[in-house]
């Protein structure tokens, strides 16, 4: 079974999508990218401690951050090399 399958009901449940878009107003930007002197839109609501890993922290909101894509993808190695590369020259 997919990640995704698997947690299917987790995220299109109604107590995370308010704790998704509560996150997505406290932060506004990018954590990673602010850490790095930019002001990126951040997009993606990330679990630090991924769910599967600890079910328990799946709504604690300090567990969460506001990652843009390339931030998010790059956190999830979904990015090539050469993306990788560009992103940390950032």
């Amino acid at each position: 079974m997919t990640y995704h399958k698997k947690y299917n009901s987790f995220y299109s449940g109604k107590q995370w999508r308010a704790l998704r878009d509560y996150v997505r107003l406290r932060d506004m930007v990018c954590c990673r990218c602010t850490e790095r002197g930019l002001v990126v839109q951040g997009i993606e609501v990330h679990h630090k401690i991924p769910i599967d890993k600890d079910w328990e922290l799946r709504y604690d909101v300090d567990n969460l951050e506001l990652l843009c894509k390339a931030c998010h993808d790059l956190q999830h190695d979904r990015v090539s090399a050469l993306q990788k590369f560009m992103n940390e020259r950032q």
